[in-house]
């Protein structure tokens, strides 16, 4: 941004310290942001060619995703240049936007815009999520990238898609454009390094490529589901259930395996040693502690020769079956020989 009158007198030059992350590979230098660095400042218009440009690029974004009227909306949208345009190309579209002036821009030209900016994650747009968003020439300006794609999934359903563009650094280094080095700009990204800060940041990269007189990086996304624990419901109760069964039909019991499945099974059935009078590991590091919660004894496999026990509980991961098969060989039919598996006890 030129500076103003009043400015000249503390207009400075500086120097910009470049610094590279070797995790994600992005770009940064060391100055703090300009203090407008929430508002997007463009161009008074679009020219006819970028116009051409954009309504044929959401327009085939819209088919792609089938977004055609659905609700869309832009992080940074400035004075509405691309709203228009979208909305032309289908989409019901909201801009949300940092500058009151630019808002109010908007809404003189009948488009739908809310004035904010995603600084913590945790902001809301509206009462209602999207069905896909656009960040257009935005987040190179902005110094807590995790915490502002934070906020743009949290208003976003799931599978949403969106459009991410950067300026091009890989052209800039190619080029050696030192001119493109700006304090307005904080981050510069190659394609690795845009597609590694998306997918950290929660959107499954589907298609990134260069653009605009290879002046861009456009990155298409869509939101990646948080993981799916519905099944996990009531399988605590149900393998309980069927260890208390087990249990409630032998006079005694031994439990064979001292693992962290093993452990956090005993644990989540609360199973003392009144249940199973002890567990046996083969591990002699683990033999003479207790396990945790439930504090039962941890002994090795010999005491199962010395033990009036009539039943023994097996739960040792992929080791299960061979465990199970050296206990039925040694001992024949002193015991009733059960394998806990995922979904529950498996008598042999």
């Amino acid at each position: 941004m030129p500076s103003t009158q009043k400015e000249l007198a503390a207009d400075k030059p500086v120097d910009l310290a470049l610094y590279c992350c070797s995790g994600c590979g992005v770009v940064q230098h060391d100055l703090a942001p300009v203090n407008y660095f929430k508002e997007v400042i463009r161009a008074s218009g679009v020219s006819a060619e970028m116009r051409k440009f954009r309504l044929e690029q959401f327009s085939s974004f819209l088919a792609k995703y089938g977004l055609a009227g659905k609700d869309i909306f832009e992080a940074g949208c400035g004075k509405g240049e691309y709203l228009e345009i979208m909305q032309h190309a289908g989409a019901s579209v909201t801009g949300y936007e940092y500058s009151d002036t630019n808002v109010q821009a908007c809404h003189a030209k009948k488009l739908s815009a809310v004035r904010g900016y995603f600084e913590n994650g945790d902001e809301k747009i509206s009462n209602k999520l999207y069905d896909g968003f656009f960040i257009l020439n935005y987040l190179e300006h902005i110094p807590d990238i995790p915490a502002f794609l934070r906020g743009v999934r949290n208003n976003l359903k799931e599978g949403a898609a969106g459009i991410v563009e950067v300026p091009n650094f890989d052209m800039i280094q190619k080029n050696c454009l030192i001119t493109e080095f700006s304090t307005e700009h904080i981050c510069y990204f190659t394609e690795q390094s845009l597609k590694n800060t998306l997918e950290l940041n929660g959107f499954d990269v589907k298609n990134i490529c260069c653009v605009w007189h290879n002046y861009i990086i456009s990155a298409e996304v869509i939101k990646r589901p948080n993981p799916n624990l519905r099944g996990f419901a009531g399988r605590g109760e149900k393998i309980t259930a069927d260890l208390k069964h087990f249990i409630s039909r032998h006079r005694k019991t031994i439990w064979w395996g001292a693992g962290h499945q093993a452990l956090t099974t005993l644990a989540l059935a609360n199973l003392s040693e009144k249940e199973i009078c002890f567990v046996v590991d083969s591990s002699p590091d683990k033999q003479g502690h207790f396990t945790f919660v439930t504090h039962i004894p941890i002994v090795s496999p010999e005491e199962l020769s010395k033990t009036d026990a009539d039943a023994v509980i097996i739960s040792c991961g992929g080791y299960s079956d061979e465990v199970a098969n050296t206990v039925k060989e040694k001992f024949k039919n002193k015991f009733d020989v059960a394998i806990l598996r995922e979904d529950g006890v498996e008598l042999l």
